[in-house]
């Protein structure tokens, strides 16, 4: 463990240190990743978010895809497919309520004056937000991408797949598939992880997070899809309780801006080996 946590130091100061941190521009097609997160946005309605909104879009009902793909997210976490089922339940209970409320009130009321009955209102995607997705949306977007466990593990929190991708880089950096880097120093690349640090108090470096290895705490990821001078474009789960595309800003390299006060702080960017 002294030896790794070692490591990582070192692999932190030479991540801060390597010169020109702005990346050449990407050739070619987007990575899978980018390509596989990109294509589930798509799936959701290209939802855009400027920044960092207050508010939700105006678009954020339940429709049977949309869960269905969210309920999919979870069953591609290995142990988790108690929790699709859950959710499963709960929508099934809440249509039933929702019917046999509307039922009841026809029943009750003098048939003549109502209008025609009409189907159940869609609800609202933000009853099934707990447990929080947006994890188990990386997760499935790396398995789709063809990235093995091995190189972004399955897990329900960002916080555990971010540990094992930080040992793994000490332990292997020239084959880690992932490396770590204060999201200040380094310009995104498609197919990179942007992180946050939700917590009360979050981190002030992402180095420590490897004196708590292995703890709880409330962290989002981002699958970065586009970037150019002064905007990065990174797609999500579970951003306003739907997948969106987030345009954060960024400075004239491309690295990105830090959040305004009151916003998760980015903690970690996870820059993506480039096969070839």
């Amino acid at each position: 463990m002294r030896i790794r946590f070692a490591a990582l130091l070192l692999l932190a100061a030479s991540a801060c240190s390597t010169p020109g941190s702005r990346q050449p521009p990407e050739a070619g097609p987007a990575p899978p990743l980018a390509q596989v997160a990109l294509t589930e946005w798509q799936a959701w309605g290209g939802i855009v978010l400027e920044g960092w909104p207050e508010g939700r879009p105006a678009d954020t009902a339940a429709t049977p895809d949309r869960f269905d793909r969210l309920i999919g997210y979870w069953r591609e976490v290995p142990g988790n497919e108690g929790v699709a089922r859950r959710l499963e339940t709960q929508r099934a209970s809440l249509r039933a309520a929702l019917s046999g409320q509307g039922m009841a009130e026809l029943a009750a009321a003098d048939t003549a004056a109502l209008p025609a009955p009409t189907a159940p209102p869609v609800e609202d995607i933000g009853l099934y937000a707990y447990p929080a997705w947006s994890a188990a949306f990386v997760s499935a977007m790396a398995r789709r991408a063809g990235i093995p466990e091995s190189d972004l593990p399955s897990e329900a929190a960002h916080a555990f797949y971010i540990d094992a991708l930080l040992w793994r880089a000490a332990a292997d950096p020239q084959g880690a598939r992932f490396l770590p880097h204060d999201p200040a120093e380094r310009t995104p690349r498609p197919g990179d992880l942007l992180c946050a640090d939700r917590s009360a108090r979050p981190l002030e470096h992402w180095t420590m997070r490897l004196l708590e290895t292995g703890r709880s705490r409330p962290m989002h990821c981002d699958v970065v899809v586009r970037t150019a001078p002064e905007v990065v474009e990174a797609v999500g789960g579970n951003v306003k309780d739907v997948v969106a595309l987030r345009r954060l800003p960024a400075d004239s390299q491309g690295r990105v801006l830090p959040a305004p006060p009151g916003q998760a702080r980015l903690l970690l960017l996870l820059a993506a080996r480039r096969e070839g």
